[in-house]
């Protein structure tokens, strides 16, 4: 079986998502945006942990069960990306006391696209791994 048509990969992604934000925000996390665009980067979704006050930048990765494990598709070029991004959010002036951190969410998919396993990476890479 192929990938699904980009109509179903939008709204598995979108599942994904708010998979993502719901155990974030179960976590406590509060949330500062999703889908944000800087220029030509995005991140999926900002938001402020609440036992450090750092500024989370998270990317969420969905796969169908049976393949490999999503967060492996965070490569190089996303985790660049990702970081540029943080360098831009920490000049404006409501982010410049928050540190940065940059965690992934990775989901497995039933065949209808719906989660079925949904796993937070806490500080899944550093600055340094760019």
């Amino acid at each position: 079986m192929g990938d699904p048509n980009p109509d179903q990969r939008q709204r598995s992604g979108r599942h994904a998502e708010d998979a993502a934000e719901a155990m974030l925000l179960s976590r406590g996390h509060r949330l500062v945006a999703r889908n944000l665009r800087l220029g030509h980067l995005e991140v999926d979704m900002v938001t402020v942990d609440p036992a450090d006050g750092s500024l989370v930048l998270t990317e969420v990765k969905a796969r169908r069960r049976g393949r490999h494990a999503p967060e492996l598709r965070v490569d190089r070029a996303k985790r660049r990306n990702l970081i540029r991004a943080a360098t831009l959010l920490l000049s404006r002036r409501a982010f410049r006391r928050h540190a940065a951190r940059f965690d992934v969410v990775a989901v497995h998919l039933d065949p209808a696209g719906r989660p079925l396993d949904v796993r937070h990476l806490p500080r899944a890479f550093t600055a340094d791994d760019g």
